[in-house]
């Protein structure tokens, strides 16, 4: 195993950020997303450079789930899919919190208790997930060849 030597740093103003996937086949239909909650610090720039390159690798160790119920395309042949999402809908910002919405929720709850010692005392405490998190969503291409294209937006 190779390790660097580590070197104290001081946490500004750490926080929460995320990574989110929508996985779409080649017609541009989703049926699963995942998601990654990470703990940053650092400008907002610093960030989303370092989620872009962590977006590119991590979905492949990202549980995933499906997509909401809600959601339905009408296929070509005209059939109603439900729990299906079209790839169109990730840039779209309106579309952002009904689509991820309940994965960010269930990230949010997965972040652990932490603990921190205020003069010998410990208390715990839990980093938050913010009402619009800082997120770098990525549509990971799937082609019946088994090969998969991440593709961030």
């Amino acid at each position: 195993m190779r390790q660097a030597k580590t070197q104290a740093r001081v946490l500004r103003a750490p926080e929460v950020v995320l990574n989110l996937w929508a996985y779409a086949d080649e017609e541009g239909y989703i049926i699963r997303i995942a998601g990654k909650a990470y703990v940053m610090d650092g400008d907002d720039a610093e960030k989303l450079t370092l989620l872009r390159h962590l977006s590119a690798t991590d979905f492949l160790s990202a549980p995933w789930q499906k997509v909401p119920q809600n959601f339905t395309v009408d296929n070509a042949d005209g059939q109603t899919m439900l729990g299906v999402a079209h790839a169109s809908l990730v840039g779209d910002p309106n579309a952002q919190e009904p689509l991820f919405g309940p994965l960010m929720d269930s990230l949010a709850k997965s972040l652990p208790d932490q603990l921190r010692n205020l003069h010998g005392d410990y208390s715990r405490f839990r980093l938050e997930l913010s009402n619009s998190p800082l997120c770098v969503t990525t549509v990971v291409m799937e082609y019946p060849s088994s090969t998969v294209n991440p593709v961030s937006h």
